[in-house]
């Protein structure tokens, strides 16, 4: 009898249960479809009622002072607020930080380009051993400086180069010597003593490197001149650090090759860059994770007479058919894709789009994303939205976007 009870009271409290579970987390899900932070134009504030197609409608309220949002290099402002977002328009859901400003248009590049890039100091590549006067295999350097070491300095002597630091070190004789190092953005001072290798070389003990360089995509360009490039920082191939750049340089390209991506192992776009003049286009001012900035002198050839697109929000993306402008072919052409999926809180800030490649001609070539592409603008509704930033390693054909808002806020 007791157990009879038991079974009856439980199968009373399943469906409630399930039911009141069922409610939590529909709620949750929608508030996951609701981003934390939005841009609107002022347009767009004075008929906004309804939110990425949620029952949940959306009234502005304006904020009590001025902010200066995403533009604020270019001289102007976005007037700070937020969206009061209720489900059924009842129960309170979240509030949204809105900046609301003019309605913008730039150039959606898409061409591709070559990026030289001087370290803000040596960067240590990793330690190396060597025999001394002796034949003992030796290593000064080790346990004392790491790869992604960044040496800015020598016996107080700010060094820039390779060629500097070479030069300090052979002036050392092997005496003690005092390195300013940064290390994860802390600046700290290390002691290491050089040694005399059996070829008669004074040796720390280091493989280092002072500049880099490579091949992107130009993703947008403003009228003052000012751009943004690749979706992702440049960080070291051998460390993986971001790379902290004292200056850098754009020119163009002229793609050579391409290997084509398979599953396992991502593609990638092979150019010449020349070092000339008549070649050169621009600075690098900023490497950043989410992509590199500065300013052009000249216009990239293929795009001169391109034209310019309004800006898209992510809360405007739909999901569905999309183009990408790409040159990764040597000719700058738009190429279709599928928008899969819209993350309003990406874990990783350049991973906000998800999305599939369909165009028959762009699969042909490179069997979808491919190293290089990076920076491709993505169009949706005649609408510049985001840029390529990332391939799934496991299927080329698709890939990961950045929100072009999240690029312009640099």
């Amino acid at each position: 009898m007791i157990q009879r009870i038991k079974n009856v009271l439980t199968g009373r409290l399943f469906v409630p249960t399930t039911l009141l579970m069922w409610i939590v987390y529909s709620y949750l899900l929608m508030l996951s479809y609701i981003p934390d932070e939005i841009y609107l134009t002022t347009n767009q504030v004075e008929s906004i009622q309804k939110l990425n197609g949620l029952p949940v409608t959306a009234s502005y309220e304006k904020g009590t002072t001025p902010v200066f949002g995403v533009w604020n290099a270019n001289g102007n402002t976005s007037q700070q607020g937020y969206l009061e977002c209720r489900l059924f328009d009842i129960i309170p859901m979240k509030q949204v930080s809105v900046h609301v400003t003019s309605e913008k248009q730039v150039i959606a590049a898409g061409t591709n380009i070559g990026i030289y890039l001087k370290n803000a100091g040596v960067l240590v590549v990793d330690n190396a051993s060597f025999r001394n006067a002796k034949g003992a295999l030796i290593s000064p350097s080790v346990y004392r400086i790491k790869r992604g070491d960044i040496i800015r300095a020598v016996n107080g002597t700010v060094i820039s180069t390779k060629e500097e630091l070479i030069e300090a070190v052979n002036e050392s004789e092997g005496e003690r010597m005092i390195l300013e190092i940064i290390r994860d953005q802390e600046k700290i001072e290390l002691a290491v003593s050089p040694e005399l290798s059996n070829e008669g070389r004074v040796l720390l003990g280091l493989w280092v490197r002072d500049d880099i360089a490579g091949i992107g995509t130009l993703t947008y360009i403003q009228e003052n001149g000012t751009y943004g490039a690749l979706g992702h920082g440049i960080s070291d191939i051998d460390s993986g650090d971001l790379i902290s750049i004292d200056s850098g340089k754009l020119y163009e390209t002229q793609i050579t090759g391409i290997s084509k991506g398979r599953r396992g192992a991502p593609g990638e776009v092979s150019g010449l860059i020349r070092y000339k003049e008549n070649e050169y286009l621009g600075s690098v001012n900023a490497n950043t994770t989410i992509g590199i900035y500065g300013k052009l002198e000249r216009m990239p050839e293929a795009i001169v007479d391109s034209d310019k697109y309004t800006l898209g929000y992510k809360q405007e993306i739909e999901l569905g058919p999309a183009t990408i402008i790409s040159s990764v072919s040597g000719e700058r052409k738009m190429y279709q894709i599928e928008i899969d999926a819209v993350d309003y809180h990406p874990k990783e800030v350049n991973k906000g789009l998800r999305y599939h490649v369909t165009d028959s001609e762009l699969l042909e070539t490179t069997g979808g994303i491919v190293q290089g592409m990076s920076g491709s603008p993505i169009i949706q509704n005649n609408k510049l939205i985001g840029a390529v930033t990332h391939v799934f390693v496991d299927d080329p054909a698709k890939g990961y976007g950045i929100f072009i808002e999240t690029m312009l806020e640099k």
